[in-house]
């Protein structure tokens, strides 16, 4: 939890110095609405978690959730939002595969889910999506799904398990979008009538609303 908490705080940081701006843009939304969102998770998971009937979870985990889920439906276009859900589902299912055939070949390490998978999930959704929203909403999406099917056959089903590699799943999407964007923006040559070669790579194949 504490490194969930961790990378709340940091990505705050670069929304509050202007980082996170091209995200912000891609959410349309202004940048205090992210930043109390980022502040209730953190104040929130100090709560002692909750435990019931088998499931467990902490009450700033669960309005974590409940906002990536909100934020697919409401901000932007329904088929668009359909296919960033699919790939972060798509992602998941993948992940959970590949601790199944490490845990019969008894791969500890790989079994469940780790930073090694948080990593390449935010590597790779970040690159099909190229857009700062969905690559961030699906990476949650694809952590959650693959968190959730790894403790079955548990006793207890928590909300919290991994939590951390779920934030740094998105929190790689997040700043590798915001990189992008600077690379774009401060280190590539622009022109006033023509926008550079890479800005164009970029934007082509862009999830859009």
């Amino acid at each position: 939890m504490l490194i969930s908490m961790i990378i709340l705080g940091i990505l705050a940081l670069m929304i509050i110095v202007g980082l996170g701006r091209p995200i912000l843009k891609d959410f349309r939304m202004n940048w205090i609405i992210p930043l109390v969102f980022f502040a209730l998770v953190i104040g929130l998971n100090f709560i002692p978690v909750i435990n019931s009937n088998g499931f467990s979870f902490s009450i700033g985990t669960l309005i974590f959730y409940i906002g990536i889920f909100v934020c697919f439906f409401i901000l932007g276009k329904i088929s668009t939002s359909m296919v960033a859900m699919a790939l972060g589902l798509i992602t998941g299912g993948l992940i959970y595969a590949v601790t199944r055939i490490a845990n019969l070949t008894g791969n500890e390490f790989f079994a469940t889910t780790n930073w090694v998978y948080a990593l390449v999930s935010g590597v790779l959704l970040f690159m099909i999506t190229r857009n700062g929203k969905y690559s961030f909403l699906s990476s949650v999406i694809g952590m959650l799904l693959a968190n959730l099917l790894v403790q079955i056959g548990n006793e207890q089903i928590s909300l919290n398990y991994n939590f951390g590699w779920t934030m740094l799943s998105c929190g790689v999407a997040f700043t590798l979008h915001a990189l992008s964007f600077l690379i774009i923006e401060k280190w590539i040559p622009q022109t006033d009538m023509k926008e550079s070669r890479l800005a164009h790579m970029f934007e082509s194949g862009r999830l859009e609303d």
